[in-house]
């Protein structure tokens, strides 16, 4: 497990069981690169309540390393089955699709 701050990040916002849920930017990349957990919280509570929304990489074994991260860009986008970050790396990307929730 490796935790990293992505401010590309930051302030994004998803919809997940009926809740809209924005990222914190913190990120730990979880199980040889095939989990990626995304720190959030809910932004219109004043003092709001905290998650970890949990992504699974779509196509494995191609993945972030968690012992060596590099380089790399990542980017919320809405796909046909959910939300989805895309971790762009040079020469290839990754996609990683929103499955579950767990609170803090």
């Amino acid at each position: 497990m490796v935790e990293t701050h992505l401010p590309e990040l930051e302030g994004e916002q998803v919809r997940y069981n009926d809740d809209t849920w924005e990222f914190t930017g913190t990120i730990d990349v979880k199980q040889n690169g095939n989990r990626i957990r995304a720190a959030a919280m809910k932004p219109e509570r004043v003092r709001g309540n905290t998650g970890t929304l949990n992504f699974t990489l779509d196509d494995p074994p191609a993945s972030l390393n968690p012992g060596n991260l590099g380089e790399f860009r990542c980017e919320l986008q809405r796909a046909a089955n959910g939300p989805t970050l895309l971790v762009d790396r040079t020469h290839t990307a990754d996609s990683y699709t929103l499955d579950s929730l767990s609170y803090d």
